[in-house]
C-alpha cells in the first residue's frame, strides 16, 4: 500500500502527523543509507511515482512522500541493472530538489536541505496461527505474506504458519489454489488464524493438472473444467455424454440412441491416418482403457468402457489440450488427456445423500414417408416410366397385399416409449485425520424397441482419506467397481423403416409373414438377441510423506480390470424358412488388467517474489489383456443357444493375449514470479513395448509461459476496466502409440481347410521392427481478459499441431507375397483452430442471480504431406491439402427435363460416368465449427440451467450409400420424392422412380446417384442439450431431521433445429469408427436408432 499524500497542506496537522511518524528516528540515528538491495530499472521519462512503485515491489521498501513534492518533481530517466537501493534513489533524486531517508523499510521525500526526519519505528510483533477450511480442516502450503513486501511463509502440514517481526499495522495475506484470496490486518496481535472460503471465481478455483494441481489465473496450458453440478443435472448413463458442448475443442458424437453404445470423441481434430485418435483418459490418477472390448458388436454397435463409470460418483471432469498441459503424459498424449476424479470424503458428523430420478425416453424426430396411397402411385409409375408390367413376384405391394393397409415402420420398430430409472445413496463424514464416503448406485434403462430389454447397472464407490496427527503422512485409497448387464437385439432393425407401407407382418396363423428371399421381416430379428455382462474394477492408492516443509515424496498406485462378456443367439424363429439352415449362437470373452506404479517427489519452495515447483517421478505401467471368440451350432432346441456347451459343433473363430509394458520417467519445473511471469516445463521419456527393441523409447517435452499483463502499473492505469489480462503460450511434442500390441512381429493363421488331418498355418503379416512412435508437436498460443471485477471472463486461444511420423500400411510389390506391411511414413497432418470462450455474471443480487457460458470451436484438418500418395493403396483416399476425412462421389448435375434421368458431371470427359475417372470431393466427415450456449439462473429457492449445443457439418443423407433404397423400389420413401419427376418438361432435383433393374433410370439411381452430391447435405443443427429445474425444499424439511432436500425436472435432448435430410444429424448414419479401405466414398451405416429426448423428474435429500 502506497502512502501517498498523507500530508496535510495546514502546517499544524502536518507537523503532528510527521512527528508521530518519524519518532523513531532519534532512536535508531536513522541515516541516509540503503540495505543492499537488487533493483533493476529501465526508465525514459518516467513520472518519479511511478518508479518509487517499481522500487517498493522489487525491494518490498514503502515511501513515505507529500503528494505535491512528487507530482512537481521532474521525470526520470534511468538505466539500472541489479543496483542497490542508495545509488538508485541517488539517480533518481539527481537534478531534483529532493533528498531522502532511509529507516528500517521505508523511505522518506523531503525536500533538500530540510533537516533529516525523526521517524518513529512501528513496533513489531512475531505473528504465528493456523490456516483452515470451511470445515476446520488445517491447509497445507497456504502462502502466507505480509502485503506489499517480499517477506512470508508457507504452512506446514498442520496448516501451522509463523512469521517474525511483523509490523503491528501490517496487513496478512492468505492464498491457496483453490481458494478466496484473504487479507487480514494484524492489528498488534500475536495470534492470526484465517478461515479460507472454496473459491467461486472461476480464476481462482482449483484446475487439476497432470500429477498436481493450478488455478486458471496461474495456469500455463489449455485446461477446460466440468464440475460435479454440470454433471449430475443431466440423465445420462456415462460422464463422457455430459460433456457434449461444454468444452472448447471437445466434440463427442453419440453412435446410436439405444443403451451402452459408444462414443466417438475427439479433442482437437483428428491426428492419425490408421491408428486411434483417442483422448487418453485418468481416473483418480489410473490410466483407464476406454477401448472396447467387443469380439463381435450388436445392434448398439461397440459397447462404451465408460458406461461403466457412474456419473454421479465423479467430482470434477479436467480437459488437457495443448502441449504443455498434456506433454509430461508423453507417448500417449497425443489426442489430449481427459483426468476424471471421482468425489472424496467430507470432515464433519456423517451425512447420508439419496438421489432417486425416473421418467421417460423416446425418438423425437422421425423421417416423413409417403402415405401407402402415395406410395403405391409412385410405384406404378415407375412401371409405367419403365415400360414394363408389374407381377405378381415383382410387384406383390401392387398385386397381392392389401391396398388400403398402412404399416407405419418407424412407429411399430423405434416408437415405443423407454423407461429410465436410477436411484443413488451415500454416506460421508470423517475427522480431521479421516475422511470417508461410501456410495451405491442402481440403474434401470430400458429401450424404443418393441420387446422388453434394456441396460442394467450397479456401481459402489470407495473413498478413504488417512492422515498422521502431525500431518506429515497421508493415505489415500478408492474404489470404483460396477456391474452391468445389457440386453440389445442382434441388429438395429431402424434400417428396415422403408419397407413398403402396405407389407403384411403377419401370416393368417400368426406365424411371420416372409415374401421370397428378397425382403426380410424386422420383426422376426427382435427374437435375435445380443447379451452383455461386464464387471469393472477401478482401484488407486497414494501414500505420501512430507519430509522437510516443501519437500514431499509419494506413490500412486493403481489396477483396473474389465470382465466383458457377450453372448449372441440366431433362433430358427427369426429366420425365413426358405432360408433357413440352422440356429446358431456367437460367445465372446475378453479381460483385460492393468497396474500401475507411479513413484514420485516435489519440491516447493519460496524464493523473495518468485516460487519455485520441481516435480520428479517415474511410472511403470502392464496391461495384460484375453479374449476369444466362437461359434456353436448344432442345439437340440433353441432354448439351449445360451449355452455353449450345448453347441454340437463350436468352432473358435479368434483367439487372442497381449502383454503390453509401459515404462517412463518424468519430470516438471514451475517458476512463478511476482504472480505475474510463469514458466513451466516438462520431460518426458517413455518406453513402449508395442515397438521393435531398437526403437521402444521416445522423448517428449514442451515449455509454456504466461505473463499476467494487468499486474503491470501502466496497464491497471491506462485500463482500469481490465481487472486480468493474461498472454500464454507453450509448444512442444507427445506421441501416439495406439498401433496394438506385437504388429511388429510376423503374424501367421491357420488354414480353415485341414489337408491329411492336419492344419497348416500362413503368414498374414511381414514384420518390420524399425517403426516407432507417431508423434505430435502443438503449438498453441492465447489471451485471457476479464473485465468489471471479473464478472466478465474472456478467451480466446489459437493452436497448431502437426502429427507426423505417421504409421501406414506401405504397399509391397505382390511378388513379396504380401499386399503391404506396417512402416513410419513422413506424412503430416495439420489439426489447427480457434477456441473461445466466455463466462458472464449477468446479475448477481441477494435473490436472484443469471450467469452465462459460451464456447465456440472453429477446426480446420488437412493432409499437408503423403510423399508417393499417387502410387500408394490410399491415393483414392486422401488430397494433399484436403482433409483427411474426406468422401469422395459423383457430382449431381441436374435432372434431365425431358427423361426425368438423373445426370452426373463428366470430369474425365470419357463420355462415362465412373468411379475411376469421375469422382469429386463431395465434403468431408468432420464438422467446420461447434460449440454451447449454456445459461444458470436462480431466484430465491429456484434454480434453471439450460444448455444449447451447435454444430456446423455436413454429410450423408439416409438416401447415401449402397442400403439405400432405389426410388421406385419395392420400398417406401420420404416424402421427398413428392417433388420427383413426372413428365417431360418438369424442372426438378429429384429423378424419376424406376423398378427395372435394366433401366437407365434405375441404372442411374443404382451406379451413381446414391453416391452423389444429390445425397450428400448439410447436417448442421441447433439441439437444446439440456434442461435442468431444481427447488429447494430445505426450509420445509429441516423439521423433519432433514439437512437439505430439493425437488428437480430434468430433461435431455429436447428439440433440435436442422435441415438434414435423415433421423438425427449427431448419428447421421455414417460410421464414424471406421472408415472403409475399399470405397473412397466411406462406409455408410444403415439407419441406426437416433439419439433419443429423455425427461425426468427426481428427488435429493441428506440426512
Amino acid at each position: 500500500m502506497y502512502r501517498t499524500g498523507i500530508f496535510s497542506s495546514k502546517p499544524i496537522v502536518r507537523i503532528m502527523k510527521l512527528t508521530i511518524f518519524l519518532l523513531f528516528a532519534f532512536l535508531l540515528k536513522a541515516e541516509a543509507k540503503g540495505f543492499a538491495q537488487n533493483i533493476t530499472l529501465s526508465e525514459k521519462n518516467a513520472s518519479l511515482e511511478s518508479v518509487f512503485k517499481k522500487i517498493t515491489r522489487q525491494t518490498g521498501y514503502i515511501f513515505w512522500y507529500e503528494n505535491k513534492l512528487v507530482r512537481d518533481a521532474k521525470k526520470v530517466t534511468i538505466e539500472v541493472r541489479n543496483g542497490n537501493l542508495d545509488d538508485v534513489l541517488k539517480s533518481c533524486l539527481n537534478n531534483q530538489d529532493l533528498d531522502y531517508a532511509i529507516v528500517g523499510n521505508t523511505v522518506v521525500i523531503k525536500e533538500k536541505n530540510a533537516p533529516a526526519p525523526n521517524i518513529a519505528r512501528p513496533p513489531t510483533v512475531d505473528v504465528h496461527g493456523t490456516v483452515t477450511d470451511a470445515s476446520g480442516k488445517p491447509l497445507i502450503a497456504v502462502s502466507v505474506t505480509v502485503k506489499n513486501s517480499t517477506r512470508g511463509t508457507n504452512t506446514n502440514d498442520q496448516g501451522e504458519y509463523q512469521i517474525r517481526g511483523v509490523n503491528e499495522n501490517d496487513v496478512l495475506v492468505f492464498s491457496s489454489i483453490g481458494y478466496e484470496n484473504l487479507e487480514l490486518p494484524v492489528n498488534g496481535r500475536t495470534v492470526v488464524n484465517a478461515q479460507l472460503t472454496v473459491a467461486v471465481n472461476s480464476l481462482d478455483a482449483a484446475v487439476v493438472i497432470a500429477y498436481g494441481k493450478t488455478s486458471k489465473r496461474l495456469n500455463t496450458g489449455s485446461v477446460a473444467s466440468v464440475t460435479s453440478q454440470a454433471i449430475e443435472d443431466q440423465p445420462v448413463a456415462d460422464p463422457l455424454s455430459a460433456l457434449q458442448g461444454r468444452v472448447a475443442g471437445l466434440n463427442i458424437v453419440s453412435t446410436s440412441g439405444l443403451p451402452g453404445s459408444n462414443l466417438q470423441v475427439r479433442l482437437r481434430g483428428e491426428n492419425s491416418l490408421n491408428n486411434g485418435s483417442d483422448p487418453l483418459y485418468i481416473i483418480d490418477g489410473v490410466p483407464f482403457i476406454s477401448t472396447p472390448l467387443n469380439q463381435f458388436n450388436g445392434a448398439n454397435g461397440s459397447q462404451n468402457p465408460m458406461a461403466s463409470i457412474n456419473p454421479n460418483d465423479i467430482e470434477r471432469i479436467d480437459v488437457l489440450k495443448d502441449a504443455d498441459a498434456t506433454a509430461i503424459y508423453g507417448s500417449r498424449a497425443a489426442n489430449g488427456v481427459i483426468l476424471i476424479s471421482t468425489k472424496r470424503g467430507r470432515t464433519g458428523k456423517a451425512v447420508t445423500d439419496f438421489n432417486i430420478y425416473s421418467g421417460v425416453s423416446m425418438v423425437t424426430r422421425k423421417v416423413n414417408m409417403l402415405s401407402t396411397s402415395e406410395y403405391l402411385a409412385m410405384r406404378r409409375e415407375a412401371f409405367t416410366a419403365d415400360g414394363a408390367t408389374p407381377t405378381a413376384t415383382s410387384a406383390p405391394d401392387l398385386l397381392t397385399w392389401d391396398q388400403n393397409a398402412h404399416n407405419d415402420w418407424q412407429d411399430m420398430l423405434i416408437g415405443h416409449t423407454a423407461n429410465v430409472t436410477q436411484a443413488q445413496a451415500s454416506i460421508s463424514g470423517g475427522n480431521e485425520t479421516t475422511r470417508f464416503l461410501f456410495s451405491s448406485t442402481y440403474r434401470n434403462e430400458s429401450t424404443v424397441l418393441p420387446i422388453d430389454l434394456g441396460y442394467k447397472r450397479g456401481s459402489a464407490h470407495l473413498s478413504l482419506d488417512h492422515s498422521s496427527v502431525d500431518r506429515k503422512f497421508n493415505i489415500t485409497a478408492s474404489i470404483n467397481y460396477s456391474a452391468d448387464k445389457n440386453d440389445v437385439i442382434a441388429t438395429d432393425i431402424t434400417q428396415y423403416y422403408k419397407l413398403a407401407p402396405n407389407m403384411p407382418v403377419y401370416n393368417d396363423d400368426g406365424s411371420y409373414y416372409w415374401f421370397g428371399t428378397s425382403l426380410q421381416n424386422p420383426m422376426a430379428f427382435l427374437h435375435r438377441s445380443y447379451e452383455t455382462k461386464t464387471n469393472n474394477l477401478i482401484a488407486n492408492s497414494v501414500i505420501r510423506y512430507t519430509i522437510l516443509p516443501g519437500l514431499n515424496i509419494r506413490t500412486n498406485l493403481g489396477y483396473t480390470n474389465t470382465n466383458f462378456k457377450q453372448t449372441l443367439t440366431l433362433p430358427e424363429i427369426s429366420f425365413n424358412p426358405d432360408t433357413y439352415s440352422g440356429s446358431s449362437a456367437q460367445y465372446g470373452f475378453s479381460d483385460i488388467s492393468s497396474y500401475i506404479v507411479e513413484p514420485q517427489a516435489d519440491y516447493s519452495v519460496k524464493l523473495g517474489n518468485s516460487n519455485l515447483q520441481l516435480l520428479a517421478g517415474a511410472s511403470w505401467q502392464q496391461n495384460i489383456g484375453e479374449g476369444h471368440y466362437l461359434t456353436g451350432s448344432g442345439y437340440s432346441s433353441d432354448v439351449l443357444l445360451q449355452n455353449m456347451k450345448d453347441a454340437s459343433e463350436l468352432i473358435v473363430q479368434n483367439y487372442n493375449y497381449s502383454k503390453y509394458r509401459y515404462q517412463s520417467v518424468f519430470g516438471r519445473a514451475t517458476y512463478n514470479w511476482r504472480q505475474k511471469y510463469l514458466l513451466n516445463a516438462t520431460f518426458r521419456r517413455d518406453g513402449s513395448s508395442r515397438f521393435g527393441p531398437d526403437k521402444r523409447f521416445g522423448n517428449f517435452g514442451s515449455v509454456g509461459a504466461a505473463w499476467i499483463f494487468s499486474s503491470e502499473d501502466f496497464i491497471s492505469n491506462a485500463l482500469p476496466f481490465l481487472s486480468f489480462g493474461k498472454l500464454r503460450g507453450s509448444y512442444g511434442s507427445t506421441g501416439n502409440d495406439q498401433i496394438g500390441d506385437y504388429a511388429y512381429l510376423d503374424s501367421w493363421s491357420s488354414v480353415n481347410f485341414p489337408y491329411g488331418g492336419s492344419s497348416g498355418l500362413y503368414p498374414t503379416r511381414l514384420a518390420n521392427t524399425e517403426y516407432s512412435w507417431e508423434t505430435n508437436r502443438k503449438l498453441e498460443a492465447a489471451l485471457e481478459l476479464g473485465f468489471l471485477k471479473n464478472a466478465i471472463l474472456f478467451n480466446a486461444s489459437y493452436y497448431n499441431n502437426r502429427s507426423g511420423n505417421q504409421l501406414i500400411q506401405y504397399s509391397l510389390s505382390s511378388q513379396s507375397g504380401f499386399d503391404s506391411y506396417i512402416a513410419n511414413l513422413p506424412a503430416k497432418i495439420e489439426n489447427s483452430g480457434w477456441e473461445f470462450e466466455i463466462n458472464t455474471v449477468n446479475v448477481k443480487k441477494k435473490n436472484f442471480s443469471w450467469t452465462t457460458s459460451a464456447n465456440l470451436s472453429i477446426v480446420s484438418n488437412k493432409l499437408l504431406e503423403y510423399p508417393g500418395l499417387a502410387e500408394s493403396v490410399d491415393a483414392s483416399r486422401y488430397v494433399i491439402g484436403k482433409s483427411i476425412r474426406i468422401i469422395k462421389g459423383y457430382q449431381f448435375t441436374g435432372v434431365n427435363s425431358q427423361t426425368g434421368i438423373a445426370e452426373f458431371l463428366d470430369v474425365d470427359k470419357d463420355n462415362a460416368i465412373s468411379e475411376d475417372g469421375d469422382f469429386v470431393i463431395l465434403g468431408n466427415t468432420l464438422p467446420k465449427y461447434y460449440g454451447g450456449l449454456q445459461n444458470s439462473i436462480t431466484y430465491k429457492g429456484w434454480q434453471l440451467d439450460f444448455l444449447f449445443q451447435f454444430v456446423k457439418q455436413e454429410g450423408p443423407t439416409i438416401d447415401y450409400g449402397a442400403q439405400a433404397a432405389i426410388y421406385g423400389a419395392l420400398a417406401n420413401q420420404t416424402t421427398k420424392l413428392e417433388d420427383r419427376w413426372k413428365q417431360p418438361g418438369d424442372i426438378t432435383t429429384v429423378p424419376r422412380p424406376s423398378a427395372t433393374a435394366s433401366n437407365a433410370a434405375y441404372l442411374a439411381l443404382n451406379n451413381q446417384y446414391r453416391y452423389s452430391s444429390a445425397v450428400w447435405g448439410d447436417a448442421s443443427f441447433i439441439r437444446l442439450k439440456n434442461i435442468s429445474l431444481k427447488y429447494d425444499l430445505s426450509r420445509f424439511t429441516r423439521s423433519w431431521k432433514i439437512q437439505s432436500s430439493s425437488v428437480y425436472f430434468q430433461a435431455q435432448n429436447l428439440f433440435t433445429i436442422t435441415n438434414y435430410d435423415g433421423f438425427d444429424p449427431e448419428t447421421k448414419g455414417f460410421d464414424r469408427t471406421t472408415v472403409s479401405e475399399v470405397l473412397p466414398f466411406g462406409t455408410i451405416r444403415p439407419a441406426v436408432v437416433p439419439t433419443l429426448s429423455t425427461f425426468t423428474l427426481g428427488l435429493r435429500f441428506s440426512l
